[in-house]
């Protein structure tokens, strides 16, 4: 009996422990995205490479909220015989919120905007994400995200892309 209630101690200070450790916490991420466009978008666009750096304060254990600002640019696709369409680059700039399922599993949503340009010509558009990632360790023991989304723009020249972050975390 006694071995028990000291095991059920330890279980309870660890877990009371390990959920400490992320309560308040701030954290940084950073790395490379991949997307492709989507809808009427993807007639016009293919691939989209960029980068994007995201800071996350977690206001309850599983719950947290975070700043994201990126840059993804997508290749233009021919629009016709000896017509391409010019790249669409983008600057996305949202706040949202996560929720953790256990350590590793989040889902999330952002709400911002985003400066959107094709060619010479710049918008700015409604930019919204729902997003879903799992926050994993490498083989060198650092800790990363990968985060699989949906980044839609909405207003001047709607624009739509499903895309992939792989972020390292400090």
């Amino acid at each position: 009996m006694k071995k028990m209630l000291l095991l059920a101690v330890i279980i309870l200070a660890s877990a009371t422990f390990a959920m400490a450790q992320r309560e308040n916490k701030t954290r940084f991420s950073a790395g490379p995205e991949l997307g492709i466009a989507t809808g009427m978008a993807g007639k016009g666009w293919g691939l989209g490479l960029g980068l994007s750096g995201d800071i996350e304060h977690f206001f309850q254990e599983n719950v947290s909220g975070d700043f994201y600002i990126g840059y993804i640019s997508f290749a233009g696709k021919s629009a016709g015989v000896g017509i391409k369409n010019k790249n669409y680059t983008t600057i996305p700039i949202r706040v949202g919120t996560r929720y953790y399922v256990g350590n590793n599993l989040h889902f999330g949503a952002q709400l911002g905007v985003g400066i959107n340009r094709i060619g010479g010509t710049s918008t700015t558009a409604f930019a919204y994400s729902p997003q879903i990632g799992y926050n994993f360790k490498s083989k060198n023991d650092k800790p990363l995200d990968l985060t699989f989304k949906y980044d839609g723009y909405a207003g001047n020249g709607d624009f739509s892309a499903l895309g992939l972050r792989l972020s390292l975390i400090f």
